[in-house]
């Protein structure tokens, strides 16, 4: 008993230690900016013509802080705000921190308004903990960090090898790859005579098939056969993850007090950022040893983006800063949207029955009901709850004045599921989003991938894993979720299961069965 009330003192004096230097570090950054930003709102007050934007009131110093923390903390901020949106309507100004407010946006005809002003070079926030690493490390990074004519010009280059045209080149080492991982999920299920087989580490295979992806798209899926690639990738894996849950951390709290503090939370996320670039980097030289010119490879080998970037007269450094964001990005965003693919799907077995019946009449890219269910898992779980966007000029939204480099929000956690834009929005109903479909939804509703010109880069790849994937495992396997009770979403970087997902196969005798 006592030692379990000094475990409570303990807990509850660091808990008031970190609230404290939170509370400090707010007051500086108002200090620094506060009257800068008065003096700019009593320069540019809102005119008479709009509807004012509701606004949450905060405290002086802290904003909304304390009512974010007494909610859960960074991990419940998609609730939090859903709850705001729920009480103020589909847009609202809260302070959450720091000097200035962010506008929050949930209905679909607002949220497609925001990329209609997002300018020709949209500017969106970045994670503060990477930004601090890159400027104190003076390290360049690639596409997602850039900004103005450089992101403009690799943009461009990028959207024609990714997005537009054609992409069967691209298709083969996505297709191969993800074969490759079902055909091992057969072989261990057959190996359980009569009963069904429960996936060991669903998260981690599923983390190791998205870079694994990434990689055979840039270098040839050829390549992923050597072993010292193989050994390169096994730790790869584990240090990207290892990042992200740091990052997280770094969500709880301010970056650079961590930093400044040389807090463990903070010498722990640098210094597997420092190892992630470290061994990105060695695995690039890897994959390059390998390559072979255009001109000296055989006819049946496939294209890769390497070679495509290399005819592109990109430098070779900037492919390498290319690459790593990519294979960063591709662990979290592909694996866990994969994952609540899967978690929908275990869960509805007679969706399961029809979507078997449907891929063996047609290809896994015409098939409604595939995608349909896609849609339904980002729509329900966008990876990304929050998509950000910082206006250029004085916009007007839904008769609201935005004034200039307002930071504005679109709650995609909301909007996916708000009846206004969704019949049934708790509901997965794939057929919605048939063309003949008479059930109600906004299209912009769900915006996953963003639209506009800073849309996300992988999203062809993206669709085109999930598409392989779930249709190859709805043919092959009878899935179930064995998780006990309904499985929630919390947000660390993005949007992750709760608890740890259970998946079971077994092996489906044909499609009646």
């Amino acid at each position: 008993m006592a030692s379990t009330l000094v475990g409570l003192l303990r807990s509850t004096q660091s808990w008031l230690r970190t609230l404290l230097l939170k509370v400090l570090w707010h007051l500086k950054g108002e200090l620094k900016g506060g009257y800068r930003y008065k003096q700019q709102q009593r320069i540019a007050p809102v005119p008479q013509k709009y509807a004012p934007i509701p606004r949450v009131k905060g405290l002086p110093l802290v904003g909304t802080l304390f009512d974010l923390i007494r909610a859960g903390g960074a991990q419940q901020l998609h609730k939090y705000i859903d709850a705001r949106h729920r009480q103020y309507g589909p847009i609202f100004r809260e302070r959450l921190g720091g000097t200035q407010d962010c506008v929050f946006v949930s209905s679909a005809t607002l949220m497609r308004s925001v990329f209609l002003h997002e300018g020709q070079h949209p500017q969106h926030p970045l994670p503060e903990a990477w930004t601090l690493y890159n400027k104190l490390h003076a390290c360049q990074r690639g596409l997602f960090f850039m900004e103005g004519a450089e992101w403009y010009h690799n943009r461009r280059i990028l959207n024609r090898l990714l997005l537009n045209g054609n992409l069967n080149w691209m298709d083969v080492h996505i297709e191969s790859i993800t074969q490759k991982l079902v055909e091992r999920w057969c072989l261990q299920t057959q190996a359980v005579i009569g009963g069904s087989y429960e996936l060991p580490q669903l998260e981690e295979q599923l983390y190791r098939w998205s870079i694994e992806v990434v990689c055979g798209i840039m270098f040839g899926s050829s390549s992923l056969t050597c072993e010292n690639i193989q050994a390169a990738l096994d730790n790869f894996t584990l240090t990207v993850h290892k990042m992200f849950e740091h990052s997280s951390l770094l969500m709880n709290f301010p970056p650079k007090l961590a930093q400044l503090l040389r807090l463990r939370i903070w010498r722990d996320f640098e210094q597997n950022v420092d190892l992630v670039l470290k061994q990105s980097s060695n695995i690039i030289e890897l994959f390059i040893a390998k390559q072979q010119p255009r001109e000296s490879r055989e006819s049946g080998e496939t294209d890769t983006l390497y070679q495509r970037l290399l005819a592109s007269e990109l430098p070779i450094e900037l492919i390498r800063r290319i690459f790593v964001d990519l294979v960063i990005a591709a662990g979290d965003t592909t694996a866990f949207s994969s994952q609540w693919a899967l978690y929908a799907l275990g869960q509805q077995p007679d969706l399961q029955h029809r979507m078997a019946k449907e891929l063996e009449l047609a290809n896994p890219t015409k098939s409604l009901l595939l995608h349909g269910l896609i849609k339904e898992a980002l729509r329900l779980y966008p990876v990304a709850p929050f998509i950000g966007r910082y206006l250029p000029q004085d916009v007007e939204l839904g008769g609201h004045f935005i004034e200039k480099k307002t930071l504005v929000l679109l709650s995609l956690y909301t909007a996916g599921r708000d009846p206004t834009n969704f019949e049934e929005p708790l509901s997965i109903l794939p057929e919605r989003w048939s063309p003949q479909s008479e059930l109600l939804h906004q299209s912009h509703g769900s915006l996953p991938f963003a639209i506009g010109q800073r849309s996300c880069i992988g999203r062809r790849v993206a669709l085109k894993q999930l598409h392989v994937l779930l249709g190859v495992c709805t043919t092959k396997f009878q899935m179930q979720c064995l998780n006990e009770r309904p499985v929630d979403c919390v947000l660390r970087m993005v949007t992750v299961p709760s608890e740890t997902l259970r998946l079971a196969l077994k092996l489906r005798q044909a499609t009646g069965s």
